[in-house]
C-alpha cells in the first residue's frame, strides 16, 4: 500500500484547492476596488477641468441654464453635456464617468477653499437610517463668489459607493452598509481667470 501513490494528487488538492482559490477570490475582490477607484480619479481630473477653465460656470446648457447647477453638473460627468461657452461658441464633452460606473452610486460634492490645506480634503461623511437607506451625504455644490472666477481654490470630490461584500478568508472591504465600499477621489485647484457670460452677473 505504501507503493500506491493513486489519488495523491486529488488529496493534495482537496488539502491546498480551496486556500488558493479563496486566495485568487480575494486578490479580484480587490483589484476591482483599485480598478474603480483609477477611472473614478480620472473623471475627477476631467471634472475638475470643467471647473477650473470655468466651463462648468460659464457654458449655456441646452436646457436653458446659464452656468451648471448641481444636477446639470453631475449629469455632465455622467452623460456628457453641450451647449455654448461664454463667447458664444458651440461646445460638447463626452461623458466621463467610465461605464463600468452607476450614475446612481455618484455623489459629487464641490466647495471652496481659503488655503491649501488637508482639512479642505476630508471626505464626506453619509448618514443611514436604521434601514440602511442613505439619508444625508454631506455634500455641496459651492464654487462661485462676486465677479469673475480667478484664483480660486476649488475642492472636488467624487464619492462613489462600490457594491461588494465580505470575501473569502474573512475578507471584508466594505465601510458602508449594504456590503458597500465608499471610495473618493479628489481634485484640489486654483482656477483660471474668465469671464462671466453675458446675462450673468457673477460667476
Amino acid at each position: 500500500m505504501r507503493k500506491n501513490h493513486e489519488g495523491v494528487a486529488a488529496l493534495e488538492f482537496a488539502i491546498v484547492g480551496p486556500a488558493f482559490i479563496a486566495l485568487l477570490l480575494a486578490i479580484l475582490y480587490t483589484m476591482f476596488i483599485y480598478l474603480a477607484q483609477q477611472m473614478l480619479e480620472t473623471a475627477a481630473q476631467g471634472a475638475g477641468r470643467l471647473l477650473l477653465t470655468g466651463s462648468a460656470q460659464t457654458t449655456t446648457l441646452t436646457n436653458g441654464h446659464v452656468g451648471m447647477t448641481a444636477s446639470d453638473f453631475k449629469d455632465a460627468i455622467c452623460n456628457g453635456y453641450a451647449g455654448t461657452n461664454a463667447s458664444g461658441q458651440a461646445v460638447s464633452v463626452s461623458p466621463l464617468l467610465p461605464s463600468m460606473l452607476s450614475c446612481s452610486r455618484l455623489t459629487v460634492n464641490v466647495n471652496t477653499a481659503t488655503s491649501y490645506n488637508v482639512s479642505s480634503t476630508a471626505s464626506p461623511t453619509f448618514t443611514y437610517d436604521s434601514n440602511g437607506v442613505l439619508t444625508s451625504t454631506g455634500t455641496g455644490y459651492n464654487n462661485q463668489s462676486s465677479g469673475a472666477g480667478s484664483n480660486r481654490i476649488i475642492v472636488l470630490q467624487l464619492i462613489y459607493l462600490w457594491p461588494t461584500g465580505t470575501g473569502p478568508l474573512g475578507l471584508n472591504l466594505t465601510n458602508q452598509p449594504n456590503n458597500n465600499r465608499m471610495i473618493v477621489a479628489t481634485s484640489v485647484f486654483t482656477t483660471e481667470a474668465y469671464s462671466c457670460s453675458g446675462s450673468q452677473t457673477s460667476c
